[in-house]
């Protein structure tokens, strides 16, 4: 397979008015002419993206991003079968690659299956590089599927909601990450030399860097950056979560005796609030698994609410 060669706003053009014509060949809508005003949105937008000047640093003419907006809004206004997220892979080009899938969160192991195989399909897609070919039969099947896949994760997302808010299900870790606790206690049973050095293996089984910090007052703590920072000297700098055992996070393991906090912090190192503490009666690797997967569901849950200044 070839790639083609053309400027951003040539890309987005072109994928823009591929898309226009998915959307007339496969969008439903009871009324006909709603269908034609959409695709008719994406269209405009494909002109204007390449002979409209471009303005204020925008990546791309400000009608176009109208025309998308307005596009975007039919979309979340009607069900068209079709996800409006496919319109982030029309501007990639320009505006810089759609980012990851994020797990649903479901606690039921079959949805959270579902969930795994649609994120596993759209990222077949993308490593395939259809997108980028220079035939447009190939550009057009994917995204034909990257808008199936979107969209059935969209519906998806709706039947996790009620099952999650089932009573039986309350309280409940999502399985994506009870899965991986198992690992997590592998993983602190094994790491060392102290208790801190155990929590930092078991966050990083979830994904999660963490790093070990001792401060000159003699205070020691695991740290993470809310936004997973991988640079410890950035995760001091934004939103974080200290987590500690009595004041302490570097003691020998079987020294430790007072159950993992997880504390949040703003930028500025101030205390925000008390996240968890993790349940008496474990043993050191257990809870070290525990806080783990505590904090991952807590970041997957919350972390968008404490951005990054």
């Amino acid at each position: 397979m070839t790639t083609i060669e053309t400027t951003a706003t040539e890309a987005v053009a072109r994928r823009l008015r591929i898309l226009a014509g998915i959307v007339e060949d496969r969008a439903h809508h009871p009324d006909r002419s709603e269908i034609l005003l959409l695709a008719f949105k994406m269209k405009m937008a494909a002109v204007s993206a390449t002979i409209t000047p471009i303005e204020d640093g925008r990546q791309l003419p400000a009608y176009t991003l109208n025309e998308l907006q307005e596009a975007r809004d039919l979309m979340e206004a009607h069900d068209f079968h079709l996800s409006p997220a496919v319109l982030d892979y029309a501007v990639a080009p320009a505006l810089g690659d759609v980012g990851p899938m994020k797990p649903l969160g479901a606690v039921s192991q079959k949805l959270a299956r579902n969930d795994f195989e649609l994120q596993k399909r759209r990222n077949t897609v993308i490593h395939g590089r259809q997108l980028d070919s220079d035939d447009g039969e190939a550009v057009a099947w994917a995204l034909r599927a990257l808008t199936a896949i979107h969209y059935s994760h969209e519906r998806l997302a709706k039947v996790v909601a009620v099952d999650n808010a089932r009573p039986c299900n309350q309280g409940k870790a999502p399985f994506h990450l009870t899965m991986q606790q198992r690992y997590a206690r592998k993983a602190a049973a094994t790491a060392g030399p102290t208790d801190g050095d155990k929590l930092v293996a078991a966050l990083k089984e979830f994904g999660i860097p963490a790093f070990l910090v001792r401060d000159d007052g003699g205070i020691s703590y695991v740290l993470v950056a809310v936004d997973r920072s991988t640079d410890e000297g950035e995760a001091h700098t934004g939103p974080k979560v200290y987590l500690y055992s009595g004041e302490k996070a570097d003691v020998d393991p079987a020294e430790h005796t007072e159950p993992w906090v997880a504390a949040l912090y703003d930028a500025d190192s101030d205390y925000v609030d008390e996240l968890f503490v993790t349940p008496s009666g474990l043993d050191l690797a257990a809870e070290c698994a525990e806080a783990a997967l505590m904090l991952a569901a807590w970041l997957d849950a919350s972390a968008d609410r404490h951005p990054r200044a």
